[in-house]
């Protein structure tokens, strides 16, 4: 049975597909069924249904103010969230929930969010990426990685061209298309390798991304300056593999093998760093330049080690760890949206101050930051495309009064 947080959850992800332009028509149906159990909600779901069928055929006018259309379904949806009358049964939050689908009507802007002050005073932010001052474009990251196979030979995959980049341990490497690298059982009267383990890595690189299909199935998408090692096939009792950085993991199911990801191999400081599973789906950041290791669960359940302590996930929660200090705690309702959000080729902002904001950006676009003026306390949240150039990026996010500059591959930022 699913529990009044998951049904909360199911709502943020289709909201957040379909904000991502990879909602299936299936999914809409869903959100649609979803929304047609509020009564108040008829005539969204009548628009949103309008909006996916008119999606592509005609640009947003250029002229609409969102900024004031913003504020006023906001006001609209917040009073029917306090209505008295609201029929006892119904959370709150679904009508919360009803008011974040309005904002589909913003996708055409192609950003939406709110920016809160340290004393706690929410501000909307929504702009479409509309023409601004002059300013040097920096283009948005995209489909780059590197292989390394066993023998060191490096293969630098966005300029590969697609088809059988060789043959590792019996095991065909395949560049499938712009961004899929996949591994398969090559044909018995093919070329042979030596027999044996061999390992490989795929490494990203600032401002880059890229899918790799294991050998037993498994799909692991990883984001922007991090690297998987694996074995080009997996032969014994578990299929070990090592990352660093950020991946989403979708997990083929093997009973008698289980999978395992050793996060941040080598760091030291909280001890061996392992997630565990069957077949499952799940999310691990682990920067180095962060501060904290977050494995989010989306669906089956994991397993998830630091130095002792152990804890098993339930869909929807996540466990976080400090880099250099021993031990973990479980988030019980954790914003698993905003966690997978980069897969699904957007940022999205979850209370976030400028630091780690950046931090994000600096990877997705390969810049240096650095910062003039005192630090606050301020925090974003929200969402906006990945296929932004950075200056769009920045033209939003000067709405919160922070202020950036562009020089070459730098940008300062005034506080």
């Amino acid at each position: 049975m699913i529990n009044k947080r998951w049904a909360k959850e199911r709502w943020e992800y289709l909201v957040e597909k379909y904000l991502a332009g990879s909602c299936t028509r299936e999914e809409l149906d869903e959100l649609l069924s979803l929304v047609n159990k509020e009564p108040r909600s008829r005539e969204l779901a009548k628009a949103l249904r309008q909006l996916w069928e008119s999606a592509g055929e005609k640009a947003p006018e250029a002229t609409v103010n969102w900024d004031a259309r913003f504020h006023t379904m906001m006001q609209q949806t917040e009073a029917m969230a306090n209505d008295d009358d609201l029929p006892a049964s119904i959370p709150r939050w679904r009508w919360y929930m009803a008011a974040a689908s309005i904002i589909f009507f913003l996708i055409c802007a192609g950003w939406f969010g709110y920016f809160i002050s340290s004393k706690g005073h929410a501000t909307g932010v929504v702009a479409a990426a509309k023409a601004g001052p002059a300013r040097q474009e920096i283009l948005p990251g995209g489909n780059k990685a590197v292989l390394t196979l066993a023998n060191g030979e490096k293969v630098i995959l966005d300029s590969a061209q697609n088809g059988s980049l060789g043959v590792q341990a019996n095991m065909k490497v395949v560049k499938i298309s712009s961004g899929v690298l996949a591994y398969k059982a090559a044909a018995s009267d093919g070329p042979r390798a030596t027999s044996g383990l061999l390992y490989n890595t795929v490494a990203t690189p600032r401002g880059g991304q890229y899918q790799i299909i294991l050998a037993d199935g498994t799909k692991v998408w990883l984001n922007a300056s991090s690297s998987l090692r694996f074995p080009t096939s997996f032969t014994g009792r578990q299929r070990d593999v090592e990352l660093t950085g950020e991946a989403y993991f979708e997990v083929a199911k093997d009973v008698a093998r289980p999978f395992k990801v050793k996060v941040l191999p080598g760091a030291g400081g909280g001890g061996t760093r392992e997630v565990e599973v069957l077949g499952t789906s799940f999310n691990v950041e682990a920067y180095s330049d962060e501060h904290m290791i977050r494995t989010t669960l989306v669906d089956g359940a994991v397993k998830v080690r630091n130095g002792k302590d152990e804890n098993i996930l339930e869909p929807g929660q996540q466990a976080q760890s400090a880099l250099d200090i021993p031990g973990q705690r479980v988030i019980a309702d954790a914003d698993v949206a905003a966690a997978i959000a980069w897969k699904n080729g957007y940022f999205n902002f979850n209370k976030e101050n400028l630091q780690t904001v950046m931090r994000q950006l600096a990877r997705w676009y390969d810049v240096e930051v650095s910062y003039i003026g005192k630090n606050d306390e301020r925090v974003f949240w929200g969402g906006m495309q990945r296929d932004l150039s950075l200056s769009a990026v920045f033209r939003i996010l000067e709405k919160s009064g922070v202020q950036f500059s562009i020089e070459g591959k730098k940008v300062i930022v005034k506080m």
